[in-house]
């Protein structure tokens, strides 16, 4: 059984009735064995890739792209008025997109606050029912950062709800002592 039929030995008819020459065979054996490991390197992959860092670093050159930060009067207030001419709404329309928003902004807070509670509480569940040995500090490790998350998304959405109710485009730290309810209101 001949599993490389283009390789065979040099004098043997190939399928178009050709002689093979020994030189011939020794060339296409070569390419054989060398090329072998160059087709498992991902040559288009490593091309594909070179491309897409050769974007990046254009575009960090490039420079920040314009800002779509809130416009905002001299007393830290959203100005209504730009936003509706540089969006191209009216008024009812830009009051229905901010009520939308911060209802959307209100459900995600309290749902990553509730899935927060409930990975916490499944890591103290965890943390009960093993025993007192190196996994716990593991255990720690690995729940803590999703608990964090979850109650760092939730305190972001809670902040952005604050400045749509309120209008004031202030910091986190302004929210939190602000007299406001704390709480994302629909």
């Amino acid at each position: 059984m001949d599993f490389f039929p283009s390789l065979g030995p040099p004098g043997r008819p190939t399928e178009e009735g050709q002689t093979r020459s020994p030189r011939g065979w020794v060339w296409r054996g070569a390419k054989l064995v060398l090329g072998a490991p160059l087709s498992a390197v991902p040559l288009g992959q490593i091309v594909r890739n070179g491309r897409q860092l050769g974007q990046i670093l254009s575009d960090l050159r490039q420079g920040p792209k314009p800002s779509r930060a809130v416009p905002q009067q001299p007393d830290g207030r959203m100005d209504t008025a730009t936003m509706t001419f540089v969006y191209g709404l009216s008024e009812s329309e830009l009051g229905q997109h901010l009520a939308q928003r911060r209802r959307q902004t209100a459900v995600t807070a309290y749902v990553a606050f509730g899935l927060g509670w409930v990975f916490l509480g499944a890591w103290l569940l965890r943390l009960l029912n093993l025993d007192w040995t190196g996994q716990r500090l593991l255990t720690a490790l690995q729940f803590g950062p999703f608990c964090l998350m979850f109650f760092l998304t939730a305190f972001k959405h809670a902040h952005a709800n604050w400045q749509m109710r309120t209008g004031l485009l202030g910091s986190a730290g302004d929210y939190l002592r602000s007299a406001e309810a704390f709480w994302p209101g629909f």
